[in-house]
């Protein structure tokens, strides 16, 4: 592959909106559509220092953090290529009033999971690459210690890793083959795309190593629930993972989605989770059977409290809570 020579950012507000600007219709390149922080790499210049400069040079904001790279990929325009890396960031500087650079960009948005078409208008090739990216980045979550990623096909090794080991394989019915893995990771992304919620890949934010894998998908009853999962590499079983990404979860049903009710069920013998389960806050088990095999269910219904509020988060989102899952 080429030397990458274009950069971007996703840089996201307090609502997990990403930032987008308006090329001007006068642009040679892709004129009058939206677009992220970003653009050629000078000579000389890394990816790293591109961007710090791209980002004071369109916005006025400083860069204070790169989170992690989450797209490279090519494109093309006049027929010359571009190869592009773009990073998830966070900046220091007044969300609210970016200051555009002149002839540039007419127009500003916080693009939200439901904006994201907005990425694709007046494109006039078709491209949906930036579009998709724009909804990775929207979906991603953060916590303490994780980074949760929306499950695509590209997550599809980490899953066969993840699987192929005995220990989550016993949970399962047997270890994961790679075609297990992709054909898991291509729904995943396809129901991502139809409901806007589904499981994540969970990784280290410091050092980026896979941790496992969790989150939200929609319980397949008359209720159409939401179901609250996790499944943590066997060596980090006892550090907390499975609770923080259950939390995770809730928070995004709770407080994004307005659910009504979470649900998680797991095997009768699968103490470690159900123990997970009650740290959330979870209650009143029940036997229920699942695909033709005995399970216990888990409730939790929506708090009583007004979203977001100390009272409603105080039940399963206490970074101090204590746990081993």
């Amino acid at each position: 592959m080429r030397e990458p020579n274009c950069v971007g950012a996703l840089i996201r507000d307090h609502r997990n909106r990403v930032f987008a600007q308006r090329r001007t219709p006068t642009r040679r390149v892709l004129p009058g559509i939206w677009d992220i922080v970003g653009g050629h790499l000078d000579p000389g210049e890394t990816p790293e220092q591109g961007l710090a400069r791209e980002l004071e040079e369109e916005t006025g904001w400083r860069l204070r953090r790169i989170e992690a790279l989450i797209g490279d990929w090519e494109w093309a325009w006049d027929g010359f290529v571009r190869r592009e890396l773009d990073y998830l960031i966070e900046v220091d500087g007044d969300l609210a009033a970016p200051k555009l650079a002149p002839y540039e960009h007419d127009a500003f948005a916080w693009v939200g999971p439901r904006d994201l078409e907005l990425m694709m208008q007046d494109r006039t090739d078709g491209d949906r690459r930036l579009r998709d990216l724009v909804a990775r980045a929207v979906r991603i979550r953060l916590t303490p210690r994780l980074r949760l990623e929306p499950i695509g096909p590209q997550h599809a090794h980490d899953l066969w890793r993840l699987h192929g080991d005995e220990a989550v394989a016993r949970w399962y019915g047997k270890p994961w083959t790679r075609e297990d893995a992709l054909r898991y990771a291509i729904q995943r992304a396809e129901l991502w795309e139809a409901y806007g919620v589904d499981k994540w890949m969970a990784y280290d934010r410091a050092t980026g190593e896979l941790v496992g894998r969790g989150g939200l998908s929609r319980k397949d009853d008359e209720l159409e629930r939401l179901e609250v999962g996790w499944t943590v590499r066997p060596d980090l079983w006892g550090r907390g993972y499975a609770t923080e990404i259950g939390r995770a979860g809730l928070a995004l049903a709770f407080d994004d989605l307005g659910a009504d009710e979470v649900v998680a069920f797991t095997g009768p013998d699968n103490r470690r989770s159900m123990a997970v389960m009650e740290r959330l806050g979870m209650a009143d088990p029940r036997e229920i059977v699942y695909r033709g095999d005995p399970a216990v269910l888990y409730t939790l219904p929506r708090p009583a409290a007004a979203p977001g509020s100390p009272a409603a988060l105080h039940r399963w989102d206490d970074p101090r809570s204590p746990g081993d899952g």
